[in-house]
């Protein structure tokens, strides 16, 4: 009758506390993970399905701990679990709620990586939700059977296998050239992949020289609106110098065709004068020369100015005819001062001994007097 007593009041102690959720939830005493040296991790789960309270923890099927609590933390449903002492596993071990039968309970599987970290699982650590996920239920598996054995996905096969029949009926020998051409392609691409390796790297390169200028970049693409705005109010303009340009071209091309057999002509009058000229070419330069004769030659300034004096010798003819002939042709007066001096008895015309006529002065004699 104690005993009773003793049970009634420790259920009615629990009911009062508000967390109550069945007897399968109280903790257990003994059994995996409570024993001297067990220590105690947390795992974060999708999903907890029907798991509960002193649940079974598994590794490599061995029974080493069990489920002491389920809560939620931040929103995500958080498994307290105690482990057996000896139970060694990686920091990054995964979690997975499976099924010990087809109608039994539910555990946890823990189970380490395919690339398992060095580093231990250690008391107070915690499996992330990335490395949890659940095996697929009963209740699922069923009803992945049901659908494929009422049909669910065979018709959608079939309506699939007559589409591809439809398309390749027929076609064989196209279907073969475009694997042949495909092949082909395969072919040349391989050819040309240390080009393309070579453009990616350049690609590459390119892109980071465009990082390190993308205070530039920057700069260039909140100015340029601004500039395509303009061009943009600019338009008219634009449009008007473009048909102007477009008169001038029509106004020189009516030009060109009312003038076209005079222009024609006088190119071909110009040739002449032209071809004169180039076989003249040797001898234009020197003729050059003559044009700074006055006073004297320019091949004879090196020996005319020596330092500071100038040599220079000349012949001055001061006879009437001859300043008559260089001041007074054209005149009214022309011919007066020849008249004079043919007065005097001196004719140019007659040979007299001490006087002779030239044209040119400097070819003159030079008279001295007694």
């Amino acid at each position: 009758m104690t005993r009773v007593l003793a049970v009634l009041t420790a259920a009615v102690v629990l009911t009062s506390c508000g967390n109550w959720r069945g007897i399968a939830n109280l903790p257990l005493p003994g059994g995996p993970g409570s024993g001297p040296g067990s220590y105690k991790i947390y795992v974060q789960m999708p999903n907890t399905m029907a798991l509960n309270g002193n649940s079974r923890v598994l590794v490599a099927d061995v029974f080493v701990g069990s489920v002491r609590s389920i809560d939620l933390k931040n929103w995500v449903a958080t498994l307290t679990v105690d482990l057996n002492k000896g139970v060694r596993l990686p920091r990054n071990a995964t979690a997975k709620i499976g099924q010990t039968s087809l109608l039994g309970s539910q555990h946890i599987e823990l189970a380490a990586p395919p690339d398992p970290s060095p580093a231990p699982l250690k008391a107070g650590d915690t499996i992330a939700l990335s490395n949890s996920s659940t095996y697929p239920s009963t209740e699922q598996t069923l009803a992945s059977l049901a659908m494929v054995l009422r049909g669910g996905g065979i018709p959608n096969l079939e309506v699939i296998q007559n589409e591809v029949y439809k398309i390749l009926a027929g076609r064989a020998h196209q279907i073969r050239d475009f694997l042949g051409k495909l092949d082909t392609f395969a072919s040349q691409l391989n050819q040309q992949r240390d080009d393309i390796r070579q453009a990616i790297d350049s690609t590459d390169r390119l892109l980071g020289v465009a990082a390190k200028r993308a205070d530039t970049l920057d700069r260039a693409l909140t100015e340029f609106p601004p500039l395509v705005d303009h061009f943009a109010k600019q338009r008219d303009l634009f449009a008007d110098t473009v048909e102007a340009m477009g008169r001038i071209s029509n106004v020189t091309d009516q030009t060109f065709k009312t003038s076209r057999g005079d222009l024609h002509q006088d190119l071909q009058d110009l040739q002449r004068p032209l071809k004169q000229l180039g076989r003249s070419a040797p001898y234009l330069v020197d003729a050059l020369t003559l044009l700074l004769s006055p006073p004297f030659s320019v091949d004879s300034v090196p020996k005319i100015v020596r330092g500071d004096y100038i040599n220079v010798s000349g012949a001055l003819d001061l006879t009437l005819s001859t300043v008559d002939n260089a001041i007074f042709t054209g005149t009214g007066f022309s011919g007066a001062l020849r008249a004079l001096e043919q007065s005097w008895g001196r004719d140019l015309n007659t040979m007299v001994p001490d006087v002779r006529f030239t044209p040119n002065p400097a070819d003159a004699p030079v008279e001295r007097g007694e």
